[in-house]
């Protein structure tokens, strides 16, 4: 019997420390493309033992950048794991790989500004004799983490408004992943009875927090809540090889549950349910965004 006793398992993790500390690539025209660093792979395999020792992966996803795969492939080292990587453009089939913010180069301009102030702060804390540009490319990302969160809060603040006509609103960067996401939730309804898919995907933060926003289940003061109204109420954005795990399972009676279960590198974890209906309405809006008919595993009609 299909649909029973039958468990997804879908691990995001941000990319590992690159080899250069700049969000953006220098003109600001993107973001950047580094490669991850030599202890961007450490701490990724340190990842990949703490995390993905003992799974048995069915598909493995990465974004067109590099450094996603190579967050992956220092993964498997470090867990003593072999698993194709599925790369973004140059795999027809990489279904899961969650897409990243596609901004303009005047709105970047803007989100870096965001970060000034923050960035000027830690800097006069912690590098008093020094500019940013002659920090090393590790001290760069450490600033650089500090710096982004106000930009990011901004960002999300714009809700379902564009910041600008060429520049998606946070909540439709959320309804291209939660066209995804949907599909993995409907998946175990289709599967053998018994049977279990895990996956991995590695990418990189914005669309992520803004797809969390809108779908998390959390219990406030004994009132259950969907999202969020800031980062901090999550304990922040996705750092470094942070990552969430999204769970589902049909049991043998055919009820579904969802979880997912938000991990830091320090090890913290938090755990929250999912809000089905907002998941569906926002994987809807998504399919429009994309331009794309749903199939009967996307459930989207009704």
């Amino acid at each position: 019997m299909r649909g029973r006793n039958t468990e997804v398992r879908l691990t995001f993790v941000r990319h590992s420390q690159k080899a250069s500390g700049r969000i953006f690539a220098q003109d600001l025209g993107g973001i950047s493309v580094s490669s991850i660093s030599e202890a961007g792979k450490a701490r990724a395999r340190a990842f990949g033992r703490a995390e993905l020792t003992g799974r048995t992966f069915n598909k493995a996803y990465a974004t067109k950048v590099d450094r996603t795969r190579e967050t992956l492939e220092s993964a498997f080292q470090g867990a003593g794991l072999e698993a194709k990587i599925l790369q973004d453009g140059k795999e027809a089939r990489a279904f899961f790989t969650l897409p990243s913010a596609d901004w303009n180069k005047e709105f970047i301009e803007q989100y870096d500004a965001k970060m000034e102030p923050r960035r000027a702060e830690y800097l006069t804390t912690h590098f008093p004799d020094k500019k940013f540009n002659e920090l090393t490319p590790d001290e760069q990302e450490t600033v650089a983490e500090y710096a982004e969160e106000p930009a990011m809060e901004w960002y999300l603040s714009f809700e379902d408004k564009r910041p600008d006509p060429n520049t998606l609103s946070p909540r439709e960067d959320a309804a291209k992943v939660a066209f995804k996401i949907n599909r993995l939730i409907n998946l175990p309804d289709f599967m053998p009875e018994g049977k279990s898919v895990d996956l991995v995907s590695s990418g990189h933060k914005t669309s992520t927090e803004a797809f969390l926003k809108y779908v998390i289940q959390r219990e406030v003061d004994g009132r259950k809540v969907t999202g969020f109204e800031r980062l901090e109420e999550i304990g922040g954005s996705l750092k470094i090889l942070d990552s969430w795990d999204l769970e589902v399972k049909k049991d043998s009676h055919g009820v579904k549950t969802a979880t997912i279960t938000l991990r830091r590198e320090n090890g913290e974890t938090q755990r929250f349910d999912l809000n089905f209906q907002a998941l569906r309405a926002l994987a809807r809006e998504g399919a429009k965004l994309l331009g794309v008919k749903g199939k009967k595993i996307d459930q989207l009609r009704g």
